[in-house]
């Protein structure tokens, strides 16, 4: 099949007159951006060299302050995708990370396994949350806690409060091909990493193919457990 242009049915006045059309609205954009770079540029015509070292010295401050963060974040276990071993561990990191992501998985199932994958990502990439991994059959006391039933789920965790959990994939479109980028993005909308970006509309078209609907989407993300209680450890 070849792709072939339309014929053009426009007369040559009324092509003329499109063509200064858009030659104004080249011009006009062209002016507004003349005008923005001259609004920043007096700003900076109107610092001293006082306010210059200002603001050099309110960014460096930032950096410091970015850098101790993530250097503390880091002696936490973030950074990097880990695996808890058993409930004490995992009660003791969720009170230490204000923000956690745990992936209760089983060996034999695939899905568990697309999971890892992108966790390995995500946690190289968003070290203001930790990611970890715990297996649900050697755990069953938490499994019974949380009402986890299906795998893999993905439970979320703020403040050492149980935000949110994932079951299967159907937040991320219900199929096994999302991209780790449409995973970030579903779990900053639960808010326990940072992503600025919107993958809400391949999400969207991916859960209508799988026949998620935007209604049941939604309920399934919004109608889940949401603990008041912080974590702890039954004696």
């Amino acid at each position: 099949h070849v792709l072939r242009s339309q014929p053009s049915k426009m007369d040559p006045r009324a092509h003329a007159m499109a063509m200064e059309q858009v030659g104004q609205g080249i011009l006009a954009v062209a002016e507004q951006e003349e005008k923005r770079l001259d609004a920043q540029l007096k700003g900076l015509e109107n610092l001293d060299e006082d306010d210059f070292e200002a603001l050099r010295q309110r960014r460096r401050l930032q950096l410091q302050k970015k850098m101790k963060l993530e250097q503390d974040w880091k002696q936490l276990g973030h950074g990097r995708y880990m695996e808890i071993s058993d409930t004490k561990e995992f009660f003791n990191a969720a009170k230490k990370s204000s923000r956690m992501i745990v992936h209760f998985y089983r060996s034999v199932t695939p899905r568990c396994q697309i999971v890892d994958a992108h966790f390995e990502k995500l946690a190289q990439t968003h070290v203001e949350t930790r990611f970890v991994k715990l297996d649900a059959e050697k755990n069953p006391y938490l499994v019974e806690k949380l009402g986890i039933i299906l795998m893999p789920t993905i439970v979320l965790i703020k403040d050492g409060k149980t935000e949110h959990a994932i079951h299967g994939f159907d937040e991320f479109g219900g199929t096994d091909d999302f991209s780790t980028a449409d995973m970030a993005y579903v779990l900053a909308t639960h808010k326990v990493l940072n992503y600025e970006g919107d993958r809400s509309e391949e999400i969207g078209q991916r859960a209508t193919r799988a026949g998620l609907n935007s209604v049941k989407l939604n309920t399934i993300r919004s109608t889940d457990y949401h603990s008041d209680d912080d974590l702890y450890e039954e004696d």
